[in-house]
C-alpha cells in the first residue's frame, strides 16, 4: 500500500469545547427537517457473489436477483484482488464542508467488516461501502465499489428491503450527493426503517428518535456515516473533526434506549478508533446511513 499523504486539515488539533458547529459548518442552508425515516420490511438473505466481478456490479446482480427495493450488504469476509479506496479530509474549496483523499489502490485485501447501502443513483445500482480491514496495520476507508475486484467467490450477508430504498440527489446543506430514503410500493407490514440523519445530530439519541418514531422498542441497528470526533464509554476518543464511520456488531435499541452502539471511525491520517460512543459525543459530520430491524416479536 502507498503511504498515505498528509491531509489537508492537520488531525492534531483537539476538539474544542462547546457545540460541532465550532467546528464544522456546511456551505447551505439548514434543513428544518434533522432526520429522513421511511418504514419498510426487511428480509434476511445469503447471497454468493462471483469471482472476478466488481463489488458494485455482484452486490447490485445479487439484490436485483430477489427482486428488492434496496439492501443493507453486510461484507464481512469478502477477499479482494484489486480495491480502490478513499479517506477522509479537508475541503479543497468553499463548497464543502469536509472532502475525500486522494484515491489509495492496494490488493490481496480480505475485509474484516465492511457494510454497504445498496441503492440507486441516475437510475442504476449505487453501492456506498465503509469498510475494515488489515494490510500491514489495521485499516480503513470508503471504497470505490466500480474499482473493487472480487478475488474468489464469497458468500455475503443482506437485509434485503421491500416499501423504502436510498437514492442519490443532491443535499442542499451540505452541497453533497447524498443517499436519502425514498418510498416504495409494498403491502408487507413494517418490521424494519430505512434512515439518515443530518449534520450536528447527536448519533445516540437520534436513533432512539427514529426507533421511536417507527413504532419500535426494540431493534437492531446497522450502517455507516461520519462523524466530528468522537467520544466512547471505554476507549480513547477520536479528536478529529472529520473522519468516517462504520458500525460494529452489536448496536442495539432495546426499551426505547440505545444500550449499545459500537464503531470504528478513521480519521485523515489513518489513525483507527474504536469503542462504544457515547451519549452527547458523536455529532454527524455529512451523513449517516441506518437500517432499523425491529425484534422478531415486533416484526
Amino acid at each position: 500500500m502507498r503511504p498515505i499523504p498528509a491531509p489537508r486539515r492537520a488531525d492534531a488539533t483537539p476538539m474544542p469545547e462547546g457545540d460541532s458547529h465550532d467546528w464544522v459548518t456546511h456551505p447551505g442552508p439548514v434543513q428544518a427537517a434533522r432526520q429522513t425515516l421511511v418504514p419498510c420490511h426487511a428480509r434476511h438473505a445469503r447471497a454468493t457473489l462471483p469471482k472476478g466481478m466488481t463489488l458494485l456490479d455482484a452486490v447490485a446482480q445479487a439484490v436485483d436477483a430477489e427482486g428488492a427495493d434496496g439492501a443493507c450488504a453486510i461484507l464481512d469476509g469478502l477477499r479482494l484482488a484489486q480495491m480502490h479506496y478513499v479517506m477522509p479530509d479537508g475541503p479543497a474549496d468553499d463548497a464543502h464542508a469536509a472532502w475525500y483523499s486522494e484515491t489509495h489502490r492496494t490488493g490481496g485485501i480480505t475485509l474484516d467488516r465492511a457494510t454497504a447501502s445498496v441503492g440507486m443513483k441516475d437510475g442504476a445500482w449505487f453501492l456506498h461501502t465503509h469498510a475494515k480491514w488489515t494490510e500491514d496495520a489495521p485499516a480503513m476507508g470508503h471504497l470505490l465499489n466500480d474499482h473493487c475486484t472480487l478475488a474468489e467467490e464469497c458468500t455475503v450477508s443482506l437485509w434485503l428491503l421491500t416499501g423504502a430504498r436510498m437514492a442519490v440527489a443532491t443535499d442542499p446543506e451540505t452541497n453533497f450527493p447524498l443517499f436519502r430514503p425514498e418510498p416504495r410500493p409494498w403491502q408487507s407490514a413494517p418490521n424494519a426503517a430505512l434512515l439518515t440523519i443530518r449534520p450536528h445530530e447527536d448519533l445516540r439519541p437520534a436513533l432512539e428518535t427514529a426507533c421511536a418514531g417507527a413504532g419500535f422498542a426494540d431493534a437492531t441497528i446497522h450502517g455507516l456515516g461520519s462523524l466530528i470526533g468522537a467520544g466512547f464509554t471505554d476507549a480513547p476518543p477520536m479528536r478529529t473533526p472529520l473522519s468516517e464511520v462504520l458500525l460494529l456488531d452489536g448496536c442495539r435499541i432495546e426499551d426505547g434506549i440505545c444500550r449499545a452502539l459500537p464503531l470504528a471511525c478513521v480519521d485523515p491520517v489513518g489513525h483507527l478508533h474504536a469503542g462504544d460512543l457515547a451519549r452527547g459525543q458523536g455529532p454527524v459530520l455529512v451523513t449517516f446511513e441506518v437500517l432499523l430491524v425491529a425484534s422478531p416479536a415486533q416484526a
